[in-house]
């Protein structure tokens, strides 16, 4: 028989566990409507709502890449925290057993995961993007964001185990997955070679227009004619000979037009 207290407590199963939203209001709901003065419900209810309100809010906003916006929901809102204090309240009374799904709080810190690997902030990025692999070895996002991460650590080999993953995951068909395991491949045979991005000045995700440029530059600045530093003539040679190798080897490794 249906009570207030049982339907209380499926409301918060369905809404912490599952994910189910729209259920456990409806579920809440019933609780009002059989007791219209129960506290727990009406407490419950009001929690719920707003909970609900803010979730809603989010996917537009990750679809929009507005992260900082998406974080200030998560984080600085503090939906992220109520839900991680609700779910393991839940755990803790015995209502939910310790391998039941979190679904909410998984999806959660993989949004928290994505938004801080695109703003660059490795630290919190790092910390949101283990909690929701933890939760979900499988979030395809959260192996996008950390793998991200490692890219811009130069961790090639841990960045590359991370997309080989989430490339069999997807069964090769997801075209972010194979970009992004294509440019860790190419930046580990990069990085194994002399460092001809340093001596041009440039990043090694640098473009073609960037590398030509630099090239353009530093041929100038060193050029044995127009030469006007504290160099001798042997290391000006030398080093305008290091700057046309490294051109040469990034524009075959690049495809780059003269």
């Amino acid at each position: 028989m249906s009570t207030p207290e049982i339907n209380l407590l499926l409301a918060n199963i369905l809404f912490y566990s599952l994910n189910d939203v729209e259920p456990a209001l409806n579920s809440i709901k019933k609780c009002l409507h059989q007791d219209p003065e129960n506290k727990a419900c009406k407490k419950e209810f009001r929690v719920l709502k707003a909970a609900s309100k803010q979730l809603s809010q989010i996917p537009a906003f990750v679809d929009g890449e507005q992260w900082h916006q998406v974080i200030n929901i998560l984080i600085n809102d503090g939906l992220l925290t109520q839900v991680k204090s609700a779910h393991s309240l839940l755990i803790k009374d015995s209502t939910l057993k310790s391998n039941s799904p979190s679904r909410l709080l998984s999806q959660l810190e993989e949004w928290a995961c994505q938004s801080y690997a695109n703003i660059k902030k490795s630290d919190l990025a790092n910390q949101h993007c283990s909690a929701a692999l933890d939760l979900n070895p499988e979030s395809i996002p959260s192996l996008l964001a950390k793998s991200q991460i490692l890219l811009n650590e130069e961790s090639y080999d841990q960045a590359i185990q991370l997309l080989t993953k989430a490339n069999d995951l997807t069964g090769g068909q997801n075209h972010q997955v194979r970009s992004q395991l294509d440019k860790a491949n190419r930046l580990l045979r990069q990085s194994k070679k002399r460092d001809y991005y340093k001596i041009l000045g440039v990043p090694r995700d640098a473009d073609a227009k960037t590398i030509r440029k630099a090239y353009r530059d530093a041929s100038k600045k060193y050029h044995p004619d127009k030469y006007r530093g504290e160099l001798d003539a042997d290391a000006v040679s030398r080093k305008m000979a290091e700057i046309n190798s490294a051109y040469e080897v990034l524009s075959n490794e690049g495809n780059l037009l003269y």
